[in-house]
């Protein structure tokens, strides 16, 4: 659960996020299948379902 009534859904588009963090579309895409790839979130139209809480945050790209 990410926030209380929130659930593990984040409603954001990846442009959105961009935004947010100072990348464009293009890399906020990358990232996100690269957790994607190690099953900590899913990828759904207009947002992001998060599958793992505490591997996501403690998830390195090192």
């Amino acid at each position: 659960m990410l926030y209380p009534g929130v659930g593990g859904l984040l409603r954001i588009t990846q442009q959105e996020l961009g935004y947010l963090v100072g990348l464009s579309r293009q890399r906020v895409n990358q990232a996100l299948n690269t957790l994607a790839e190690h099953g900590l979130i899913g990828i759904e139209y207009g947002g992001v379902r998060v599958r793992d809480l505490a591997a996501l945050r403690a998830f390195s790209m090192r």
